[in-house]
């Protein structure tokens, strides 16, 4: 795998996917009456891994009912779990959720009965029942899906976990399946918490994804995301955030918005340099930058810059093949928004000449640059109808 790679790749840090215990509200102890089903609120329920405490704010007197409800169905499912009667745990929790289904997606109880039952989808996986662990993973994504602010960590948890395997069982059956509708639930849910390493790794893979898929929107979404988050939760990795900023410039160029892809193409190269970077990084952040530049008619500063990053391609010891290939696809590309088809044509044949490298982001761009290369050839709609003895429209 290329350095430059290794710059971001090296700052995320994979979710941990994995069985944690269910935690449910905890019993009243011995010295509480015996009558009582619930402590007086406010109440502290532990809703597992990732999330802390949450504070159940007093409920109104019309719904304490519905709030005892709720409450001792999550108990007896605690209880039932805790004697290995997964079936009883899961149909007093079914019943939970039915209880709160009238409340907002982002209510607290209702939010910790999902997520408890996420931990319980992803018991039976570690149990090796697989019939339940999809049926009710593919209730509670449904749900996800729909009211993402329902979701939290155990929700991303249990999608990563069915993402991976159902990627895995296409494979083996000699199918190719994309991931990226159900990372897009974890996403959604994943952006209902805060900032964390585990979020911005998420964000990241998804902005891969999405711009493989050719979801322009999703793709910038999930770049920002993974940008602030790696603002927030490590903000002295200037490399990492230079890295994210030249993937958050492609995806703006892509979408035609040169004046965000200009600025975060600039950031960028401006810390590529003030972090005295690799020369493969230094590399593509030039190109990147240049030709957006062109593409914005500075003409005089996309050379300067592209210059330089050509330049990098022969040094001792030289970058890398992908690196290299980079910046003579953006050389190709600077030339054909200057207007300069022919040396437009030289770089896009010079950088396919670059022998393919088993690395799935140099094979997707090969693919491109045979699709622009090939545009650059077609002849002009207009050319073609005068060909044919037509008239352009006017």
């Amino acid at each position: 795998m290329p350095a430059w790679r290794h710059l971001l790749l090296l700052g995320l840090v994979s979710a941990q996917a994995g069985c944690a215990a269910l935690n449910y509200p905890a019993e009243p102890t011995d010295a509480e009456p015996a009558a009582r089903e619930v402590p007086e609120a406010p109440v502290l329920l532990e809703v597992g891994f990732g999330e802390g405490a949450v504070e159940l704010a007093p409920l109104e007197d019309a719904e304490a009912n519905t709030a005892r409800t709720w409450y001792a169905l999550a108990r007896e499912a605690r209880i039932a779990r805790q004697t290995r009667d997964f079936e009883e745990a899961r149909e007093r929790l079914a019943q939970a959720a039915l209880q709160l289904a009238g409340r907002p997606a982002s209510n607290a109880q209702r939010r910790a009965v999902h997520g408890m039952r996420a931990r319980l989808a992803l018991d039976f996986v570690a149990l090796g029942k697989e019939e339940e662990a999809e049926a009710l993973a593919d209730l509670l994504f449904d749900e996800a899906e729909n009211e993402p602010e329902i979701g939290g960590p155990a929700t991303v948890e249990l999608v990563q976990n069915f993402a991976a395997k159902r990627v895995a069982e296409a494979r083996e059956a000699g199918m190719t399946k994309s991931p990226l509708p159900l990372l897009r639930i974890a996403l959604d849910a994943a952006s209902q918490d805060a900032a964390s390493v585990q979020r911005l790794s998420l964000a990241y893979e998804v902005s891969q994804l999405a711009t493989r898929d050719g979801d322009d929107a999703l793709a910038r979404r999930a770049i920002e995301l993974a940008l602030a988050d790696a603002q927030t939760v490590n903000p002295s990795d200037r490399s990492q955030i230079a890295s994210l900023q030249i993937y958050r410039a492609r995806i703006a160029r892509v979408q035609g918005d040169l004046a965000v892809a200009e600025r975060a193409a600039t950031i960028a190269y401006r810390f590529f340099d003030e972090t005295d970077a690799d020369p493969t990084s230094r590399a593509i952040g030039e190109a990147t930058l240049a030709a957006i530049l062109a593409e914005r008619g500075d003409e005089d500063r996309a050379r300067a810059i592209i210059t330089g990053a050509q330049a990098r391609i022969s040094m001792d010891p030289p970058i890398s093949d992908h690196a290299a290939r980079t910046v003579l696809a953006e050389s190709a590309r600077l030339e054909r928004a200057l207007g300069r088809r022919d040396d437009a044509r030289d770089y896009f044949l010079q950088a396919l000449d670059i022998p393919s490298l088993d690395f799935e982001p140099d094979e997707d761009l090969v693919a491109d640059l045979t699709g622009e290369l090939a545009a650059l050839d077609a002849p002009s709609t207009d050319a073609a109808e005068a060909a044919a003895g037509e008239a352009p429209p006017e």
